[in-house]
């Protein structure tokens, strides 16, 4: 067995002090690392944080940017379909009602046969016989292209339909009925192309 001298055991001691320190630095760079790596995983995440805020921002501004060029669209989109609906319905205007002037035409020529059948005394006779013939067949043609007379006499009056020429008094017709029509009126379709020319009642 070997005894150490007082100076070994201090040496000893010595070393011992001396691994200890160095443990303790050891530890504590250590600690100071950690530290470090914490404080840039932080930093780290406080960036993404801000990147990822700027692009929801982002994100959020294109979807409105977005949303109005779809809204303006739908807006254009309505406006083209109803133009073109409106088109639509003028065309067939212009087809339905493409003989409306020449219809217009016609009509006196109506009037005037009606008035030659209401003056010939002769209904018997020939003349008026052929005259009639004309005239139904002018009727029937009329009728095939839908131009319809307008029912006007002992009918309240609607100036839609009627043009009133004559107030008159009238014991067998009320207040706001037509007593006579001097001038008939004809519908084409569903338009009127000359309304009725009347007298309608007015009683004092």
């Amino acid at each position: 067995m070997t005894i150490k001298s007082g100076e070994d055991v201090n040496q000893c001691h010595q070393e011992e002090d001396n691994v200890f320190h160095e443990q303790n630095d050891t530890t504590n760079s250590e600690e100071s690392k950690n530290e470090e790596c914490l404080c840039k995983q932080e930093q780290v995440v406080d960036d993404n944080q801000k990147e990822t805020d700027e692009l929801q921002k982002i994100i959020e501004e294109k979807q409105k940017e977005i949303d109005e060029y779809k809204n303006r669209w739908l807006r254009v989109q309505a406006d083209f379909d109803n133009y073109r609906k409106r088109v639509q319905r003028d065309i067939q205007e212009i087809h339905l009602y493409a003989g409306e002037q020449l219809i217009k035409d016609i009509l006196p020529v109506i009037d005037n046969l009606e008035r030659a059948l209401d003056s010939m005394e002769e209904k018997d006779g020939s003349l008026y016989k052929g005259v009639e013939l004309i005239y139904q067949q002018l009727k029937k043609v009329m009728e095939k292209y839908e131009i319809k007379e307008i029912e006007a006499m002992g009918k309240p009056f609607d100036p839609s339909y009627h043009d009133a020429v004559m107030m008159v008094e009238s014991e067998e017709y009320q207040d706001n009925i037509i007593s006579e029509v001097m001038l008939k009126g004809y519908m084409y379709h569903s338009k009127v192309i000359r309304p009725s020319m009347v007298k309608v009642v007015k009683n004092l």
